[in-house]
């Protein structure tokens, strides 16, 4: 019924709320997917959805004709399809509140611009595209992670929304955390509630440090009174010992920093990403400096 779900979500108390999230789509399976978290994440926030759609006018690159349609023919197309895809999400939802926005443009630089204009709190992506299923993870995906201010909240095609009760903090303490990206962090986790699991991934011969014991000695300052725990699981597999904590502690949300080098590579290297991608089933949340 129109409405009931909205009306299951109460605000959270003595929290910054969201106010905007921007969705991408491309219109494939895995995005409606995300577009459908993102709307009862939007619900449970009170806030707006900023739904988007970017594609790219056809150049002609040789002398041989090519039928493309007109750029109007295109923008009318794609408003079409956005219109569409709201009023399902209107439907089963009920009060959303909503903007709908299709541009012509390269996705990345599309999605940044837009998200400073609309001085969006999260961007919720598919974690995989059309056509090649890891073509956004391999590139437009991890790209907007590492050039984005605001956080971005990777969807995976199968993935469906519920309050999250644990998201995992994965890093190695070889940096300080820049105190915005654990401000950002911890007002995304006080929108639910939720308890943060702190994950290090020790390799078997690697010992503790006099930087890594003062990382975590100023990580464990900045969540402050959050609720938290420390977890040191140790092996050489990265991706593997990832996914295994993850399973294992019931995580609703993996967070992870691309600031935090060295991590973020090893999790979203070319062959460990399709590894991510397959054995990973909940959302990725990266935050930025």
């Amino acid at each position: 019924m129109p409405g009931l779900l909205s009306n299951l979500y109460t605000k959270p108390f003595n929290v910054l709320p969201m106010k905007t999230i921007l969705a991408t789509t491309d219109f494939s399976k895995a995005s409606e997917n995300a577009m459908h978290y993102a709307a009862e994440l939007a619900l449970f926030t009170h806030a707006k959805l900023v739904i988007f759609h970017s594609y790219t006018i056809p150049v002609p690159v040789t002398e041989v004709p090519i039928v493309t349609l007109p750029f109007e023919e295109m923008e009318k197309i794609n408003t079409a399809l956005l219109k569409s895809f709201d009023k399902k999400l209107k439907a089963k939802y009920g009060k959303l509140e909503t903007e709908l926005i299709t541009r012509p443009g390269f996705v990345v630089d599309e999605i940044i611009t837009l998200a400073e204009q609309k001085h969006a709190d999260l961007i919720v992506m598919a974690l995989t595209g059309a056509g090649n299923a890891f073509a956004l993870l391999g590139s437009n995906t991890t790209s907007i992670m590492k050039k984005l201010k605001q956080p971005v909240l990777a969807i995976p095609h199968d993935a469906k929304f519920k309050k999250p009760l644990k998201i995992a903090l994965a890093c190695d303490y070889k940096t300080i955390t820049p105190d915005d990206v654990v401000s950002k962090f911890t007002d995304f986790v006080k929108q639910f509630g939720a308890k943060v699991l702190v994950l290090d991934v020790l390799k078997k011969a690697e010992s503790v440090s006099y930087q890594t014991a003062l990382a975590e000695v100023n990580l464990e300052n900045s969540l402050g009174n959050l609720e938290h725990s420390l977890h040191f699981p140790s092996g050489d597999d990265l991706e593997k010992e990832v996914n295994t904590f993850v399973k294992n502690n019931h995580v609703d949300i993996l967070t992870v920093m691309p600031h935090n080098y060295s991590f973020f590579s090893g999790l979203f290297h070319h062959s460990g990403a399709k590894k991510i991608a397959l054995a990973i089933q909940v959302p990725i949340l990266s935050i930025h400096e």
